[in-house]
Formats: C-alpha cells, sequence, structure tokens
C-alpha cells in the first residue's frame, strides 16, 4: 500500500505493526491540512470561473441578438434607399418635370392674353379712351408676365440639368452607402459573434480546468487516509525492508515525512504465500521455472514446505554484489502451496 498524495507529506496516525485488520480498517492517516486549504482557495477559484463562464454565454446570446437587429436594420435602410430612388425616377422627378411645363404653358397663355389686352389698350388710348396710367398698368403687366415665362422656362432648365442629375447621384449615392454599410455591418456582426464564442469557449476551458483542478484536490484529500483493501497482517514497509535498504530508512511512525509512491504498508494474505530466496551462480544451472521445490527454514526446524519455482532474476543481486563484489547470487521466488 503506497502513499499516493503528491509531494511530500507526514504521518498523523498510524495502525500499530502486527495489527490483523478487516477489508476497509484505517491504516494510516497523513496530513492533508495544505490540501483542504489549497481545497478552499479552488473552490472560490471555481465559482469565479463559472461567474465568468455563465457570463460570457450571457454576452454571447447578447451580442448574436445585437448583430441580428444592426443587420436588420442596415438591411431595412438599404431597401428604403432603393426605395427613395425608385420613388424619385419614377414619381417625383416626373412630377416635377410636369409641373414645370405645365407653368412654362400657363405662363405662356398668360402672356399672350396679357399682350392681346396691351394691343387693345394702345389703340385705346391712342383714341383717347383711356388715360396714360391705364397704359401704363398693361405694360408692367405685361414686363411681369414675360419675365414669369422666363423664370418658368429657368426652372425647367435647373430641374432638368442640375436639380435631377444631383437628386439622382445623391440617391444613387445613399444607395450605395447603404450597400456598403450592410455589408460592414454584416462582416463586424460575425466577427463580434466569432470573437464571443472565442471567448465563451476560453472561459468554458478555464472553467472545466479550475473544476478538474478541484477534483483532484478532492481525490488527493481522499487519498490521505490508507484503508485496507482486504483483511491481513499489518506489516510496515520499513520493517520489510533487507539488507542495506533497511538501514538507511528511517522506520515508519507517527510525524514521519513521507514521498509520494513511497510504499507504507505490506498487507499479507492467507490466499497465497511465496518465498524469496538466493542462488548461488555454481547453482544456477540447476534450477529452472516451473521446477518443484522443497523448502526447509532454520528458525523452523523439522519443517518442509513444497512449492514451484516461479521467477529467478536474470541479473545478479546487485546489494550483495555491492557487499562482497566476489558473490553472486541470484534472487529466485517460490511459489508456496
Amino acid at each position: 500500500i503506497k502513499n499516493e498524495v503528491e509531494g511530500r507529506t507526514s504521518v498523523i496516525s498510524l495502525i500499530p505493526e502486527g495489527t490483523r485488520v478487516a477489508k476497509g480498517d484505517l491504516l494510516v492517516e497523513l496530513d492533508a491540512s495544505t490540501l483542504i486549504d489549497s481545497r478552499l482557495d479552488q473552490e472560490i477559484r471555481v465559482q469565479n470561473a463559472e461567474a465568468s463562464y455563465v457570463g460570457s454565454k450571457e454576452s454571447l446570446e447578447v451580442v448574436k441578438n445585437q448583430a441580428q437587429s444592426d443587420v436588420d436594420k442596415a438591411t431595412l435602410a438599404l431597401q428604403f434607399a432603393k426605395e427613395d430612388l425608385q420613388k424619385y425616377i419614377d414619381g417625383e422627378y416626373p412630377n416635377e418635370l410636369k409641373k414645370a411645363e405645365a407653368n412654362i404653358t400657363l405662363a405662356q397663355e398668360e402672356l399672350t392674353r396679357v399682350r392681346e389686352t396691351l394691343g387693345w389698350s394702345r389703340k385705346l388710348y391712342d383714341e383717347k379712351f383711356i388715360s396714360t396710367t391705364e397704359l401704363q398698368a398693361d405694360e408692367i403687366q405685361e414686363k411681369k408676365k414675360a419675365l414669369d415665362l422666363e423664370l418658368a422656362r429657368n426652372n425647367l432648365n435647373l430641374l432638368t440639368e442640375f436639380t435631377y442629375k444631383r437628386n439622382l447621384a445623391q440617391l444613387e449615392s445613399d444607395v450605395s452607402q447603404a450597400d456598403m454599410a450592410l455589408e460592414r455591418i454584416s462582416r463586424k456582426a460575425r466577427a463580434d459573434v466569432v470573437q464571443a464564442e472565442a471567448d465563451l469557449m476560453a472561459k468554458e476551458s478555464e472553467y472545466n480546468r479550475q473544476k478538474d483542478r478541484l477534483r483532484k484536490l478532492e481525490q488527493q484529500i481522499g487519498k490521505a487516509k490508507l484503508y485496507a483493501p482486504s483483511e491481513g497482517l499489518v506489516i510496515y514497509a520499513t520493517s520489510a525492508m533487507t539488507g542495506g535498504r533497511r538501514f538507511n530508512t528511517e522506520p515508519l511512525i507517527e510525524g514521519r515525512e513521507v514521498r509520494e509512491r513511497e510504499e507504507l504498508i505490506y498487507l499479507p494474505t492467507t490466499s497465497s504465500a511465496k518465498a524469496e530466496v538466493s542462488i548461488h551462480e555454481s547453482n544456477l544451472k540447476k534450477v529452472r521455472t516451473g521446477l518443484p521445490a522443497v523448502l526447509t527454514i532454520d528458525a523452523l526446524p523439522g519443517r518442509k514446505y513444497l512449492g514451484t519455482v516461479a521467477t529467478i532474476a536474470p541479473l545478479p543481486d546487485a546489494q550483495s554484489m555491492w557487499m562482497n563484489p566476489d558473490l553472486k547470487v541470484y534472487n529466485t521466488e517460490i511459489f508456496l502451496e
């Protein structure tokens, strides 16, 4: 049973060695105070990330609605500009042209009538039937009608040569500007939506990342308590070490600092057993995998154990060679019946 808490931590509580435990019993509790503090900070980060994510999601909907509204408004403006152009070409200009031509016709008729009146007035003046003042009034009226005719003709000329061309150019420009505005607003609307979607994806990724970190911290806190996966006899890993490894390792006690992946507890069960033996290089050719074996133990005189050779190390034991360079033994496992 290994320590799966990342980094280094210390042992808070430890079950006594040699205790026979049932499945689910607490074996070791490691210090998780730093992880608990980190979890509180991480929960705040998750809440902030969630708020940003929700806000970005709502902002995306607002941007989509605003983009659709802007495009619809620009489309309507283009439609109105086209309708205004068509209305002027087919309606307003023909009406103004007819009005100007009618004004000329009326001015010509009035001038003709006034001139006829002036002719009779001159004959009557010559015969002393009207005064000089009355004749002068008819002459002034004739000049006024002549000026009215000239003014009507000038208005027609201004309409056809200047006003029509200017209004037509202005309305055509309005259509062109509205068309370009629609294209510009459509592109901007698409860009705004893409930007909002990218921002939403970034906020969602950050939110998921913070949730994953919180989930990992919770898992790490859960791993601070080690429970027995099955019933068995508790043996400290430091007690099971042999040779130089044991002398270089601090005993497993409460308050001791342990590293990640460090073996803490061995929990032997009665379902199977194996013996670890060292075979001298001179006897190596006599032993092979699957060979039946009989084991005797000095501490248990008179008892024999039957088993089968399971594995033979391909290289000599480095620890033994380090202590005695002339000694080459091969670690071998024998599964006992």
